[in-house]
């Protein structure tokens, strides 16, 4: 697994979204003129910040129950993960 596809699979996962808009504010505040660095753009900064986060602790519950939906769609053999249907436990002998 080379470098580049690491990096694609850290950003299709979602785990660099709140990382990389922490970085573009700061970016931005760093440019902004002074004379624009207001309390109130600072209140907005903050509230920027705070839905990012927001949206990203969502997005990792829809990603992860989406990813163990479409897991459990596929044969018991097949599936990879440790959230096996009660079936499928039964199937691979878990359960007896």
């Amino acid at each position: 697994m080379g470098v580049l596809t690491v990096i694609l699979l850290y950003l299709a996962c979602g785990a660099a979204t709140f990382p990389l808009t922490i970085m573009l504010i700061r970016g931005a505040v760093s440019v902004a003129v002074p004379s624009r660095a207001t309390p109130a753009f600072h209140r907005r900064l903050d509230s920027a910040m705070g839905w990012s986060i927001t949206v990203w602790i969502l997005g990792v519950f829809v990603f992860y129950a989406s990813a163990i939906l479409i897991e459990r769609q596929k044969p018991c053999e097949d599936q990879r993960t440790n959230q096996l249907t009660y079936e499928c436990k039964k199937f691979l002998g878990a359960i007896k």
